[in-house]
């Protein structure tokens, strides 16, 4: 790491925050890629990941690998009756 860059450290508050940070974007049922979700959401790509891997540990998100190779994340909507 050279001198002008900074170390984030991420505990699971912080990942936990972040995960409803992404939840709350993906709420709006469309396909959203990581690009756009950082441009949104104001979260690094290191923190973007880990909040969709405690997403996806929850079930609570898809992943949908496109024809050309990109990624598009969704929310996974179960109902309970």
């Amino acid at each position: 790491m050279n001198k002008n860059q900074t170390r984030v450290t991420m505990n699971k508050k912080i990942i936990g925050t972040n995960a409803g940070i992404i939840w709350n974007l993906l709420n709006n049922n469309q396909k959203w890629n990581i690009a756009q979700l950082q441009e949104v959401s104001g979260l690094s790509e290191e923190e973007i990941y880990a909040a969709i891997g405690w997403l996806a540990r929850e079930n609570k998100i898809e992943i949908e690998k496109n024809e050309n190779g990109s990624e598009a994340y969704y929310l996974v909507i179960e109902y309970y009756f």
